[in-house]
């Protein structure tokens, strides 16, 4: 299952999915701070940055520019994979994940893709559970078909099976998306779960789990504790470490099964001593030299 051919620096240019300002602005602050150099051989896909719709459902915050969005990043992550491409997406908030996740949903099937949801969030509520109608913490739902057509970005509904879901991290959970990941037949480690046994552990029990399907990384920033990464509007005490995040990575990219990966939530607006920034950037690194 390894994949070939170059990278693909995709850029998903979006805000208003959650309710900070400053996620849109991570592309061109890393690709400015050298990543393409970085990656070597990459083909980059720019995203027009869009305004936010002013007009919206109520539980639907920004409802037509986050779909846009969404779609367009789709596109290209489907044009990264027919171009036998490794798709390396940069968020924005994590309501781009509907985007990459109906593109790998059709090319390789729901039924084939795990997703190792690295967030202190489950980001799994509906538009009827959520609290406040941002659609950064819907995007798994959506992926899984529970959400309003409203929120289907691909030629299908169910991009995504829970089954196949991994969440690793989590320590912000609204009581419903508890629920909902019970239903769908979800994973879920919290970060205190990951403190106590040891991400090493965690990998060896949900691995054997991940044979034979695509991977796709999802890494919110907002994952590590905030002594560790502190430029993100969310800064949740408790997290976990970068050497947890390096282990992940390094261990998944391992299995030579990962089709994509995905970074979001990084705010370079707040990222005012530039840590974070050589920070992703060597995460970057790490993720080239592993994936070559």
């Amino acid at each position: 299952m390894a994949m070939e051919g170059k990278f693909a620096l995709l850029e998903a240019a979006i805000s208003c999915g959650s309710p900070t300002v400053g996620t849109e602005r991570a592309y061109d602050a890393l690709v400015a701070a050298g990543l393409p150099a970085l990656l070597g051989d990459v083909h980059c896909y720019p995203m027009e940055k869009l305004a936010p719709c002013e007009a919206y459902p109520p539980n639907l915050r920004h409802l037509d520019t986050v779909v846009e969005v969404s779609r367009r990043l789709r596109a290209n992550v489907l044009a990264a994979l027919e171009a036998g491409e490794r798709p390396l997406v940069l968020g924005g908030d994590h309501s781009i994940a509907m985007g990459t996740l109906a593109a790998l949903g059709e090319y390789y099937g729901a039924e084939q893709v795990a997703v190792v949801y690295l967030d202190a969030h489950a980001d799994i509520n509906t538009e009827r559970t959520s609290v406040s109608g941002c659609i950064h913490g819907m995007d798994l739902a959506a992926a899984c078909g529970l959400c309003t057509q409203e929120l289907t970005v691909g030629r299908q509904k169910v991009n995504l099976l829970g089954e196949n879901l991994y969440i690793l991290g989590g320590r912000s959970i609204d009581p419903p998306e508890y629920d909902i990941l019970h239903e769908q037949g979800a994973t879920l480690y919290t970060a205190q779960d990951v403190g106590e046994r040891g991400m090493a552990q965690v990998l060896d029990e949900i691995l054997p789990a991940l044979a034979g399907k695509r991977i796709h990384i999802s890494f919110d920033v907002d994952s590590l504790d905030p002594s560790e990464f502190s430029a993100t509007g969310y800064q949740i005490p408790q997290g976990l470490t970068w050497a947890d995040i390096h282990l992940a990575v390094e261990r998944l990219l391992g299995t030579g099964q990962v089709c994509s990966f995905e970074c979001v939530e990084y705010n370079p607006t707040l990222d005012r001593t530039g840590k974070g920034q050589a920070d992703l950037l060597d995460l970057f690194g790490r993720v080239c030299r592993r994936w070559m």
